[in-house]
């Protein structure tokens, strides 16, 4: 039995538990386990009020306001009342349920300290997801580590491997090391995954408030633990996993990097593995690809390998049914916004969380040469969405930028036209990953981990051009299945993205390749496309990833 800790989850839009690419990773993992009946049972936290809600002002301001959702007629009761002290506080949680069905029925638990018996900072904690970093996040991972820890053996799961996702449920070594008694007993149960480069993911805290916390877990030297007076709970998941992995065959690198006792030259136990991640194509490729899919490529849902045989489907019918699928999209934008978008206009995406190292408004850094662009080459539609964290005031600001931006390009010319759409989530990410030409993706190098919303993209037939970092160096073929952006450096070369190389490269490919060739070579593009399914959809796909990690890293729990 695999215990998949995590602390959001994307499953559907009914739940609003995820912010980003960690929960929709996570929601198309179990998803996987389900189908390919993996024993495997996953563990979150309940968040009353979600992550949060986005309203644009006319300036560009986001405004945050609640996610308030109806979880009781979504999730099951489990009726479990277990202990769990925080301090000198002795609480009570409950936890809910929701289940994936496939081969194998997979359960997601939903721990939930909200009750009228606990203290009232405590009844917080299930609040919101990611809303502070302090004490209120220590003890949401508390509760996610050791509560999860409990819950698991209240119900009576036998668990053979325990998955630390991110360092936020590094807490449950805390009760395996109570009940095993030895660093090495607790390793051969744990394994790791580090999912992102930037300090965002490796949460720290102040020893002397984990000691106040933790303070009735006498086992645990937290001196010993701690390094310059912090406990990293990255570090404290590194010391107690006998297997640890990076999401990419790049941020391998990058990892090793970050945690130096972790190099593949270090003389410890600790090494750090890779899986490139994958998605699960049964949600992401949309249902009007999916009917010609069924029809030329008969099973490719059970096993994706098959699409790469995509050059079956006469291409006049994949350009059609892409065709729809962008009208879908364009309908929603004009009724969204005060945009006119047009079906037959060079439509690109950039979708995905607004925080710094993403650089989601490079794009638009010389307006200017975009108009020129556009005037000469032909026509350009930008589809903006995303939220930023609501103390991401970097994120929000460049929100405000993007359409601030946007309001001045208008004024400038007609043959560019820009649109933010507000509220970005799973159903609206379906529409718009298969229903623009291009995806534009440009992290800053290389601080993209993975990247997952371009593999989604490439599935449907979008064409990716994007930086090379995370999963495109793997799977990007420059001119073939789309374009890259920047150099594509050595796997071991962690130096920065140049903004001004970057944006050169984006306009002079913009201009002389792209443009042209969606307008004047629709034979080239559509065959693209093709090679854009046939490279991405049979590799990127969480049925291999799933495997990988039963190859690679759950073994220590098969052995």
């Amino acid at each position: 039995m695999i215990a998949y800790f995590v602390m959001e989850v994307g499953i559907e839009d009914r739940i609003p538990t995820y912010s980003g690419g960690l929960g929709t990773l996570a929601g198309d993992t179990l998803y996987a386990f389900a189908d390919l009946g993996i024993p495997a049972v996953g563990v979150t936290l309940l968040y009353r009020k979600g992550y949060v809600s986005q309203k644009l002002t006319p300036s560009g301001m986001q405004l945050d306001f609640d996610t308030t959702w109806d979880y009781k007629k979504i999730l099951k009761p489990t009726r479990i009342y277990l202990d769990i002290s925080f301090g000198d506080l002795d609480q009570k949680f409950a936890a809910w349920e929701y289940s994936l069905l496939g081969r194998e029925e997979v359960k997601v638990f939903f721990l939930d300290a909200n009750l009228p018996e606990n203290d009232p900072e405590i009844r917080k904690l299930n609040d919101r997801l990611y809303g502070d970093d302090g004490i209120y996040r220590l003890r949401q991972e508390i509760l996610l580590g050791i509560g999860g820890y409990r819950l698991l053996k209240a119900l009576g799961y036998n668990v053979s491997v325990y998955h630390i996702n991110e360092s936020h449920s590094a807490f449950l070594v805390v009760e395996l090391l109570k009940e095993l008694g030895s660093k090495e007993e607790v390793r051969k149960k744990c394994v790791f995954t580090t999912h992102t480069p930037v300090a965002v993911g490796h949460d720290r805290f102040p020893v002397d408030m984990v000691k106040q916390e933790l303070k009735k877990y006498d086992h645990i030297n937290w001196d010993e633990e701690a390094e310059d007076g912090f406990i990293n709970l990255s570090k404290l998941a590194l010391k107690y996993s006998e297997r640890i992995n990076a999401v990419s065959y790049k941020h391998m690198f990058v990892s090793a990097n970050l945690f130096p006792e972790c190099s593949k030259t270090s003389q410890s136990n600790c090494k750090i593995d890779y899986v490139t991640n994958g998605v699960y194509h049964k949600r992401w490729i949309h249902e009007e690809i999916q009917e010609l899919l069924n029809e030329y490529l008969p099973d490719w849902d059970e096993n994706p390998i098959l699409l790469g045989q995509v050059y079956n489907v006469p291409s006049e019918l994949l350009l059609k049914a892409h065709m729809k699928v962008k009208s879908e999209l364009v309908n929603l934008v004009n009724k969204l916004t005060d945009t006119s978008f047009s079906d037959d206009v060079l439509t690109i995406g950039i979708a995905r969380r607004v925080t710094a190292y993403k650089r989601n408004n490079l794009i638009l850094q010389d307006l200017e040469r975009l108009k020129y662009i556009a005037e000469h080459k032909g026509e350009i539609q930008l589809l903006f969405a995303g939220k930023a964290h609501p103390k991401d005031s970097v994120g929000k600001e460049m929100i405000a930028d993007i359409i601030n931006r946007a309001k001045k390009l208008k004024e400038m010319t007609k043959s560019v036209k820009i649109a933010f759409l507000e509220n970005y989530s799973i159903e609206m990410a379906k529409l718009i990953i298969a229903g623009c030409d291009v995806w534009l993706n440009v992290p800053k190098r290389p601080y993209e981990a993975c990247g997952t919303s371009g593999m989604k993209a490439g599935m449907n037939g979008v064409l990716n051009f994007s930086t090379w970092d995370g999963w495109w160096l793997e799977g990007g073929i420059e001119g073939i299945n789309g374009w890259g952006i920047g150099p594509r450096t050595k796997w071991d070369d962690l130096t920065e993205s140049d903004d001004k190389e970057d944006l050169e490269d984006i306009y002079g490919k913009l201009s002389h390749i792209i443009i042209p060739t969606f307008y004047n070579r629709k034979d080239e593009w559509v065959r693209m496309m093709k090679n854009s399914i046939a490279t991405i959809g049979p590799y990127f796909n969480t049925y291999r990833m799933v495997n990988e990690y039963l190859g690679k890293i759950y073994q220590i729990g098969l052995r």
